[in-house]
């Protein structure tokens, strides 16, 4: 025993002057006393005369989870919120990738009574408003009978329509006479296989010059001619309030296009154009392109007539103008899925009787 206690002496007095007591000579000790002595409760006494040997500190037990408690802290603190934020981030999920986006609905609405005479005293609490089936809360509608009208007069070329042309020109310009202001943009077109003729009309006497010797005859590409001048800059979008119409001189048979039927009231209404057409024939004898006639019109918020002379074409053209300057704009606001087009279908309802509401069919979200 005194050997060993000589060692711990000699070595404990070697390290004395470094940093602290070496934690494993310190163990290795209370193993020696521990063996030599036992397990005793009570305090050890010494026999008279011995050195006693010197008190060591009890040393801490190796705590696994504890060689470095502040740290152990912290990196167990950044577990924690990493676990609670990406449970956050899981359970909100959904709502960060769904975006939408509120644009402007604007639509042409026209109002006519049971004598299908334009209606000017129409308001927000007289019509109900759907998309897609779902009634629309919030809407404003405001006349548009001082709005600037923007007119496209689309001519056919082809044989079947060439000799009702004296009176189409002479009609046509008379009409515009009534309805023209000198803020108003026309223009005349006309096709066959392509458009042959393009200009822009300042005054009615203008038109009747333009349609002189428009052009000859041949195959007819109407479904290109129409989607050709939906695209025009005279219905370019530029913020300014405005009514667009297209005018549409033709028997509705179509032998060359590239686009559809579909793709043309697409155009059609993502420009905002309605159109009208005329067919000039015998009322009670339906031809094949009368249908198609009809389906421009009213997909378009237009309307389609059949005419036989001069007078019903020129009652056909002054309804035309009652429409046009006495027409409604209909705005609401509607969400979208950005990166997505999709037509959604609309239908104004009158609340009460004895009004008739035309409008176009529906409008294409933006992708």
């Amino acid at each position: 025993m005194r050997l060993v206690y000589s060692d711990l002496r000699e070595h404990s007095a070697a390290r004395r002057t470094g940093l602290g007591w070496n934690r494993a000579i310190l163990h290795r000790a209370r193993g020696i006393w521990r063996v030599l002595h036992g397990r005793r409760s009570g305090p050890v006494r010494w026999r008279e005369g011995e050195a006693a040997l010197p008190r060591f500190a009890r040393a801490r037990k190796a705590d696994p989870l504890r060689a470095d408690g502040q740290g152990v802290r912290h990196i167990t603190g950044v577990l924690l919120l990493f676990a609670i934020s990406s449970l956050a981030a899981w359970s909100a999920g959904p709502e960060i990738i769904i975006q939408k986006r509120v644009s402007e609905v604007q639509l042409t609405l026209v109002a006519t009574d049971l004598n299908d005479r334009p209606m000017d005293t129409l308001s927000p609490s007289d019509i109900t408003v759907l998309e897609d089936g779902q009634p629309v809360p919030r809407f404003e509608l405001r006349t548009a009978a001082d709005l600037r009208l923007r007119i496209a007069i689309v001519i056919d070329l082809s044989d079947s329509t060439r000799k009702s042309w004296a009176t189409v020109r002479t009609a046509v310009g008379q009409s515009l006479q009534d309805v023209m202001r000198p803020d108003d943009e026309v223009m005349v077109l006309a096709f066959n296989s392509r458009i042959e003729l393009e200009r822009w009309v300042k005054s009615p006497g203008e038109l009747e010059t333009a349609l002189t010797d428009p052009g000859s005859g041949g195959l007819t590409a109407l479904y290109d001619a129409i989607y050709q001048t939906c695209g025009r800059s005279i219905f370019a979008a530029d913020g300014q309030p405005h009514r667009s119409a297209l005018i549409l001189f033709s028997d509705g048979e179509d032998d060359l296009s590239l686009h559809g039927l579909s793709d043309t009231t697409a155009r059609a209404e993502m420009a905002g154009v309605a159109i009208y057409t005329v067919a000039t024939h015998n009322p009670k004898k339906k031809m094949q392109g009368d249908v198609v006639l009809h389906d421009l019109a009213a997909a378009t918020g237009g309307k389609d007539f059949v005419v036989k002379d001069t007078a019903q074409l020129e009652k056909a053209l002054a309804e035309i103008n009652g429409e046009l300057r006495s027409s409604y704009l209909l705005y609401y606001r509607a969400s979208e899925q950005p990166g997505v087009r999709t037509f959604r279908r609309v239908h104004v309802i009158p609340t009460q009787g004895g009004a008739h509401l035309r409008s176009r069919e529906g409008y294409y979200t933006a992708p």
